[in-house]
Formats: C-alpha cells, structure tokens, sequence
C-alpha cells in the first residue's frame, strides 16, 4: 500500500512539473483574436515567439513576435509587443557605464502585462537583464528608469532612480 501511495505521489509531481498546452489566444497583426492552445513553458526570459495549437491531436506550430500583436494564456500570463526605447546599460561593475542618462536603443519586444488599467506597468527580462515599462490611458509604452552608472570624479557607483 505504502509502494503504491508513493508512485501515486511521484506520478502526480512528475505531470505537474511537465510543461502543457493551456488554454489562450493570441491576435494576429490583423487584430483577428484566435482562439488556441498555447505551451506553457513559463517563460524565465520574454519570448520572441511561442508554440501553439487547436487541439491536443495537433502538432504545435509557432508564432513569432513580427507575426502577432499579442499572446496570453488565460489566467496565467500575457504579452503584448510594442516597439520601445529600451536602455541595456550593464549591472556588472566591470561593464558599468560612466554615462548617468539611459543609452536607447528602439526594439522591437514582447513584453509582460503585470498590471493593466488606466496605468499599465510591464516587465521585460533577457537574462540578468530587468526593466519596466508603463504606459497610461493611450500614451506610449516607457521605460521606468533606474540605472546604476560609475560616477566618474570618485569611480563609485552611483544611481540614477527617475521612476521615482
């Protein structure tokens, strides 16, 4: 009885570790919301593409962010693309930039819907990379800026916190 309560047990962790097709949509650049399955692979990094299907008797197909406006899957998560000013100044003290002011650069990128209302606040990550966004009522999508950068007179490290 104990051997069989145990593989019950193993057997429930393992198909709730695995990876699964949920419930979800996406919009096509159209604006067309297709109804479908999408793999949830709780994404660490924000994807730039992800798989989906119609049924479970359905090989998955992909979709890429220049192909759809937005994804989400219900009650999980969701992503919206937009093209944004997007600031990658490095953390790591030996990359550190000496320039206190954010350095742009426009892309192009999906990213996470944390909070949406009248103000909405996202989040994009890419490895030790973490920035936020927000944007308010119909006004464009912008960075949150805090930035750490070498202050150049005495090299210590310093911040830039303008989102507050």
């Amino acid at each position: 009885m104990k051997k069989l309560l145990f593989i019950l047990y193993f057997l429930s962790f393992t198909n709730y570790a695995q990876i699964s097709f949920e419930k979800g949509y996406y919009i096509t650049n159209t604006g067309e919301k297709i109804e479908c399955q999408i793999k949830n692979i709780d994404w660490k990094n924000n994807p730039t593409e992800f798989q989906y299907r119609f049924s479970e008797n359905e090989n998955p197909e992909t979709k890429t962010i220049e192909s759809v406006k937005e994804f989400g899957i219900i009650d999980i998560s969701k992503y919206k693309r937009f093209i944004v000013q997007i600031d990658r100044s490095s953390e790591v003290l030996s990359e550190m930039s000496k320039e206190r002011n954010p350095v742009f650069i426009k892309e192009t990128l999906f990213l996470k819907i944390l909070v949406e209302g009248k103000a909405t606040l996202y989040s994009y990550r890419n490895g030790n990379l973490k920035r936020y966004f927000y944007s308010k009522d119909t006004s464009n999508v912008k960075q949150l800026i805090f930035k750490n950068y070498l202050f150049q007179k005495t090299n210590q490290v310093a911040k830039n916190e303008r989102y507050k």
